[in-house]
């Protein structure tokens, strides 16, 4: 089987997106010894050098990469689709080349759509012209949850039966060594605060934990936002860690009394299995997929109920025991979310071709159990 990779995400900072085609791509190459797989990669002209893209990939001496001179929508466009026309491309970002049927594209959600608050008109209108088009055009279609693919068909991207549910893993964090001197120059002891990712998009809710904290209510504990400052009102008990490295927020999960979620929507929903993987318990908002993907091993709320967040943030930080039978009950939950089996699923849906395509049953796995 012969896979060409769409590296145009290679050329812009790691999102949540990219890390997904990312740890997706490095888990296929781990399936090359068991499985006849010729993996190449075309990439734009602003992506790094060759070497770079097969450390960060982990591509073989054998995989070819094929450099354009076009970047941006052109090379995905124009120039991604010449290239190797034998190949099965994986478009693993939400976009591919329209004029490509022999292609998987991975459309990881429908937050353009039930979200446009958070997106530019220019982003909106690229998506809503390209990806009904793509989903109607390319061999596979796949995305991350059930809700999305729920909600890709309820906005005309797709048709019944014919897109696949592939969960994301969460098993890249055990790469990754806790750089634990972050908790000493923020002027933290652990378990000592509840943790929190910041985000500019109005649809991640940062809104509501400020509106918690401005109660002012003596019983919460402080909170840490990982990541820039927002434009939100400051709080005396809110501390910004600015941009932090992998190292450091996987240490900061693992020293938080318990980490929030309180996003409007989501496709899927990284960060609380992040912390759940590093033992943190997870207060996250009913809504999205986040209910698909945490299952039981988290307290879900309302989103826009900030009275319930406050009740629930001072209940669970001053119940040492329910904070452990979260700890254990997410460790184990997240240990089903894993890129091999991702992989697995890619490969097995390329192999089912055209089956594939007209079976519902072989469309819809599902998110772990």
């Amino acid at each position: 089987m012969h896979l060409l990779i769409n590296g145009r995400f290679l050329s812009r900072p790691l999102s949540g997106v990219d890390r997904t085609a990312q740890e997706l791509i490095r888990a296929l190459v781990a399936q090359q010894p068991g499985r006849p797989l010729q993996i190449d990669c075309a990439v734009p002209r602003d992506a790094p050098e060759d070497a770079t893209i097969r450390q960060r990939l982990t591509l073989p001496a054998t995989s070819r990469i094929h450099r354009s001179s076009w970047r941006g929508y052109a090379f995905e466009q124009i120039a991604l689709a010449r290239i190797a026309p034998q190949a099965m491309l994986l478009s693993l970002c939400n976009i591919g080349p329209v004029a490509r049927q022999r292609q998987l594209i991975l459309i990881h959600d429908a937050q353009v759509h039930d979200a446009p608050e958070s997106y530019t008109p220019a982003f909106r209108a690229a998506y809503a012209l390209l990806q009904p088009r793509l989903a109607r055009r390319a061999r596979h279609v796949a995305t991350v949850s059930d809700h999305s693919r729920r909600r890709l068909l309820a906005n005309g991207i797709g048709r019944p039966g014919s897109i696949a549910v592939i969960a994301n893993g969460v098993d890249h964090l055990d790469r990754v060594a806790s750089d634990h001197s972050i908790i000493g120059r923020l002027r933290l002891e652990a378990q000592s605060y509840v943790l929190a990712l910041t985000h500019p998009a109005p649809h991640k809710n940062l809104a509501l934990l400020h509106r918690v904290y401005r109660t002012g209510d003596p019983s919460l504990p402080p909170l840490v936002l990982a990541g820039p400052r927002s434009n939100e009102p400051g709080d005396d008990r809110i501390r910004y860690t600015g941009r932090i490295s992998d190292g450091e927020l996987k240490a900061l999960y693992a020293g938080a009394r318990m980490f929030l979620f309180p996003s409007l929507t989501e496709g899927f929903g990284f960060p609380a299995l992040e912390a759940m993987t590093c033992g943190c318990p997870v207060i996250a908002a009913r809504a999205g997929a986040i209910p698909e993907v945490v299952g039981d091993a988290a307290i879900l709320l309302d989103p826009h109920n900030a009275d319930s967040w406050l009740s629930a943030i001072i209940a669970l930080s001053q119940d040492a025991p329910a904070r452990d039978a979260l700890t254990r009950a997410g460790r184990q939950r997240a240990t089903r979310f894993t890129w091999d089996r991702a992989a697995r699923q890619v490969l097995d849906l390329l192999g089912a071709g055209a089956t594939a395509a007209s079976d519902p049953a072989s469309c819809r796995q599902s998110v772990p159990a």
